[in-house]
């Protein structure tokens, strides 16, 4: 009876009662998304860069006018 309670318990998450394969999983998938997320921030941060860069030549042509 101990045993079914046991087997009922471990399988209810992860990949079941081998908690080495989680391990190895979060590993492999680590590597293979890691550049993905690298790749999507440095665009985001890009992208705020180019933004910031517009709103401050739109200024700076803004503040020639008033010379």
């Amino acid at each position: 009876m101990q045993i079914r309670r046991w087997n009922k318990d471990a399988m209810t998450g992860g990949l079941g009662i081998t908690p080495g394969l989680d391990i190895l999983s979060l590993v492999i998938m680590c590597w293979a998304l890691a550049p993905v997320d690298i790749f999507f921030r440095w665009m985001k941060v890009y992208k705020e860069a180019e933004e910031a860069r517009r709103r401050n030549a739109d200024t700076d042509n803004s503040l020639d006018g008033m010379k």
